[in-house]
């Protein structure tokens, strides 16, 4: 089975992500003052090979289900939406990064937003072909910014 990339990329991140916030919830409960103290922090933790087990199946499955792509049809042609779409993105607190061969990419302006994105996972590429465009990044941006360029001439 061949996995793209990308999506190898987004599995380690995601799975180094879900490590990272369970590694400092576990810092807090041993830090912070309460009446039973473990001797050691590794206590903490009750069977790690599952636990394990668990945060690798958490990486590959959030890829799979929180990355989309959905297009977006337009009533006029793209060069004439495109100031629009460009102006859609900067209101959501996106820019501009790249252009090439018929695709636009957006990342977040603000450095901890994208850092939040799952390790700098931010980006949306924006592809236009025959009056429609097609969006490609998180579910939930994707499906925000789809609306919002459906509805640029209503």
């Amino acid at each position: 089975m061949f996995f793209p990339p990308r999506y190898i990329i987004r599995v380690l991140k995601a799975t180094l992500y879900i490590i990272l916030i369970f590694a400092l919830v576990l810092l807090l409960m041993y830090f912070l003052p309460g009446q039973t103290k473990p001797e050691s922090f590794w206590e903490l933790i009750p069977q790690p090979i599952q636990m394990f087990g668990f945060f690798l199946l958490f990486g590959i499955a959030y890829p799979l289900v929180s990355f989309v792509k959905k297009s977006a049809m337009l009533k006029k042609s793209f060069s004439e939406e495109r100031i629009n779409i460009i102006n859609i993105f900067e209101v959501s607190g996106y820019e501009l990064t790249t252009e090439k061969d018929g695709i636009l990419i957006f990342r977040l302006k603000n450095r901890f937003n994208r850092f939040m994105r799952l390790l700098f996972e931010d980006a949306i590429e924006v592809e236009y072909k025959d009056g429609n465009v097609v969006l490609s990044g998180l579910r939930r941006d994707v499906y925000r910014l789809v609306k919002h360029i459906e509805y640029l001439d209503k």
